[in-house]
């Protein structure tokens, strides 16, 4: 059981640490924090939550935080018999603690604990008296909740800590029923509701009615979503899809923390605790989106704006560069990446167009490279002779699941479907005056083209099976395959609203349901969605990718 329990510490404590007030502190920005005192700091935490609980004599909830104080204990005790190390690190930011206090702790301090060793081996077994106590806890937790009395603060707090109980109830084998279910609880609550929706609505009541008290709980809120997302992409990736997190019902949309985390992390006095996306990554250097491709590890490989430099970019924001292969020609002035994918085995296939000088001018060919998972060559071959047109365009490319080649050109009519050597099996046109802007794989590899104004789904033979119409307003930007949902994603942008739209279609194109995913003027610019057949989607853009 590898770095399961470190990485369940750490987000445990990332719900209750007060860096401000524990004396442990100094310790945890040295970074060398042993079991035992990870499992101080939060009784310390615990304790400080117990005082400010006495003094308004909410007993239930001191017995709540009594009973994780004594599991606790008892975890300690197994911890160091099995002579566990754990190392975090922190951010200097510093806030008070949470609900109890009315304000909540800083998102940065979860991003510093959520790292912990990934290389550490852990074989522990939880004692029943341990388990006992984070049960009552947890149910105990449950009890507070219920009680429509207490103030909305302490019910944000039963739910963290009903949410801690259930994950240190099942260290050994971690478990996101219990925990979602009280964020469920948590998201139906009426007055979340209420206010969120003014949060998010803006104007005068928002910014002077209540404003701080609001915006406090709106942060927990977005906080114990950002906690519990990061816990299950780590070790429950069925709940980890952003497209079936828990919502907020508001009285004109559903609002999903994780999906639309940017509605809230722009806002004034957010931005400095917000600004890393749950499920996404700010690139500090550009890509270019249509070239671009999801490996099966969830990394993204794209190529760099100079269009000569590749690189790959995990879900943890780890860059590496994927060094390509000397090209060496006579008479060569120039190489550019034209097209760019990835199949089932992690291997790039990349077309890059050459440029080179004749007696009759410039000439322009076309080669594709096969690199395996480690970059190295495995396989090259020109391919010019294959495309209908020799103009200087783009080449998209996609792998079905059998590893075969779609290539689509632009100002070519014809779509291209080579086996993994880039031989040429198959040639189509699709329908006359269909102008293809993008295109996906759908789960069966068929071919999921997409227009402005619509979708329409081929068979490899280039059979014309169904077709997808977008509503009245909305430009088509892509289309891509879930396959965890088995659900056709189409992306769209509505040009009066400045939005960008996701439409989830049937793999029969039905349509399913729609939900706004960001509002930004030109949005529409450097804007694709990119999926892969394990089932992890992205939109990726220029400086930023969100994986959904």
């Amino acid at each position: 059981m590898s770095s399961i329990v470190t990485g369940i510490l750490s987000s445990t404590v990332g719900l209750l640490l007060n860096e401000a007030r524990s004396s442990a502190a100094a310790k945890l920005r040295n970074g060398d924090v042993t079991d035992a005192e990870i499992g101080n700091i939060v009784v310390s935490e615990l304790n400080d939550i117990k005082t400010k609980l006495d003094a308004l004599s909410r007993t239930d909830l001191l017995y709540s935080c009594k009973l994780l104080k004594e599991g606790i204990a008892f975890l300690n005790d197994s911890l160091d018999k099995s002579n566990l190390k754990i190392k975090v690190s922190m951010s200097e930011s510093q806030e008070d603690l949470g609900e109890a206090s009315g304000t909540s702790a800083s998102l940065d301090e979860t991003l510093g604990l959520s790292r912990s060793l990934e290389d550490v081996v852990v074989n522990i077994k939880l004692d029943e008296d341990v388990k006992k106590k984070f049960k009552e806890a947890g149910e105990n937790a449950s009890r507070v909740f219920c009680n429509q009395g207490l103030s909305i603060e302490d019910r944000i707090f039963a739910t963290k800590l009903g949410i801690i109980s259930e994950i240190l109830q099942h260290l050994e084998s971690p478990k996101m029923t219990g925990c979602l279910l009280f964020l469920r609880d948590l998201h139906n609550l009426p007055a979340i509701c209420k206010r969120l929706s003014v949060y998010l609505k803006g104007g005068f009541k928002s910014r002077f009615f209540n404003a701080a008290k609001r915006r406090e709980n709106v942060k927990s809120i977005m906080r114990i979503n950002y906690v519990l997302f990061q816990h299950a992409s780590k070790f429950s990736r069925k709940n980890s899809f952003v497209l079936d997190w828990p919502t907020i019902e508001l009285n004109d949309r559903r609002f999903n923390p994780i999906l639309h985390w940017h509605k809230v992390s722009k806002k004034r006095f957010m931005w400095d605790e917000m600004r890393q996306h749950p499920n996404g990554l700010v690139l500090d250097e550009r890509i270019i989106p249509e070239y671009s491709a999801v490996n099966k590890d969830e990394d993204i490989v794209a190529v760099l704006m100079n269009h000569t430099n590749v690189e790959a970019f995990s879900r943890k924001g780890e860059r590496k560069v994927v060094k390509l292969p000397d090209i060496i020609e006579k008479n060569l002035s120039n190489k550019i990446i034209k097209g760019l994918a990835v199949d089932n085995n992690n291997n790039i296939y990349m077309v890059t167009r050459l440029q080179k000088r004749t007696e009759n001018g410039l000439a322009l060919s076309y080669v594709l490279y096969v690199l395996d998972k480690e970059y190295n060559i495995k396989h090259e071959r020109r391919i010019t002779d294959i495309f209908e047109t020799i103009q200087d365009d783009p080449v998209r490319i996609a792998m079905n699941k059998d590893n075969d080649i779609i290539m689509i050109k632009a100002h070519d009519p014809y779509v291209y479907i080579c086996d993994s050597d880039g031989e040429l099996k198959v040639k189509f046109e699709p329908k006359s005056g269909f102008s293809i802007s993008s295109f996906g794989i759908s789960e069966n590899n068929e071919i999921m083209m997409s227009s402005s104004k619509e979708v329409l789904i081929y068979s490899e033979k280039g059979v014309l099976i169904s077709r997808i119409e977008v509503p009245e307003g909305h430009e088509v930007c892509g289309v891509a395959f879930h396959s965890f949902f088995c659900k056709i994603i189409v992306l769209t942008y509505v040009d009066v609203k400045s939005s960008v739209f996701l439409l989830c279609y049937t793999a029969m194109g039905e349509r399913l349901e729609s939900t706004t995913f960001f509002c930004k003027k030109n949005s529409r610019k450097s804007l694709e969605i990119k999926s892969h057949p394990s089932g992890r989607v992205a939109i990726i853009r220029k400086r930023s990718i969100i994986f959904i």
